[in-house]
Order: C-alpha cells, then sequence, then structure tokens
C-alpha cells in the first residue's frame, strides 16, 4: 500500500466516525430538545391550573352572584387552562413529544376535562375551537374509530 493510499484510508475512516458521531450527538439533542418541549407544556398546564382554581377558590361566591368583571376573568382564565391543554395536543399530534410518554402523564387529565360538565359546552359543538383536544380524546377514547 502506498502512502497516499493509507492518508486516504486513514482520512476515510476518520470522516466515517466524525459521522458517526455527529449522528448520535444529533439524536441525543433531539431527545434534549423533546424532553424540553415536555417540560415546558407541564409548567404551562400547571400554571393555567394554579390560575384557574386559584380564581374559583378566591372569587366563587362573585362568580356564582353574577359579578360581570369577575365572570370575564373566569372565562378568560377558562380558555388559558383549555388552552394549555390545546398545545399540548397539537405537539402530541405533530409528534413533538414522545407519544408513549405523553398518553401515560396525561390520559386522565384529557378524560376528565373533556368530560367536565364545566367545559362540556367547549368540547361538545362541532365548531369546537379545541380540535386538537378532542382529536386526541377520540384517540384514546372513542374506540370505534
Amino acid at each position: 500500500m502506498q502512502t497516499n493510499e493509507i492518508i486516504t484510508l486513514v482520512l476515510g475512516a476518520v470522516s466515517f466516525f466524525t459521522a458517526c458521531g455527529t449522528i448520535l450527538l444529533s439524536f441525543k439533542y433531539n431527545r434534549l430538545v423533546q424532553a424540553q418541549v415536555e417540560m415546558q407544556i407541564r409548567e404551562r398546564i400547571t400554571n393555567a391550573r394554579i390560575r384557574y382554581e386559584d380564581l374559583i377558590i378566591n372569587h366563587m361566591d362573585q362568580i356564582v352572584s353574577n359579578n360581570e368583571l369577575i365572570n370575564k376573568v373566569y372565562e378568560s382564565t377558562k380558555e388559558e387552562f383549555l388552552n394549555a391543554y390545546e398545545e399540548a395536543c397539537q405537539k402530541y399530534l405533530d409528534k413533538k413529544v414522545d407519544k408513549v410518554r405523553f398518553k401515560k402523564s396525561y390520559f386522565t387529565e384529557i378524560q376528565s376535562i373533556v368530560e367536565n360538565q364545566d367545559f362540556k359546552s367547549k368540547y361538545d359543538t362541532k365548531s369546537t375551537p379545541y380540535k386538537a383536544t378532542v382529536k386526541v380524546y377520540e384517540e384514546w377514547f372513542n374506540l370505534e374509530k
């Protein structure tokens, strides 16, 4: 073997191992990004849930007595709460999160909000703005589809 062939062989081997390393790092980076997205989803849902529950706890008497300002804040908070789940379901459907882990994490939550009487009107209509949430719910709970 000549010197040129040895150098070419060594450079080829180095290039091959560099490419393999780059591919492995790429997979690791993708998993890291996916984990970060999942954490952001959980944080957004948790914050929306806390805000929604705090409003109900602290102002239930005013909501019941039909205080217009409190009712507007209540509706806005409810929308933010449902939007957090909608965005999470969109990421699930777009495969931006681990689908198995997502289902384990949100199975009961998605069922409880879609079937909750307080939110029934938001999910019952065909013109629901929460199409991704409904689609995920149907995928998980409507076994006939």
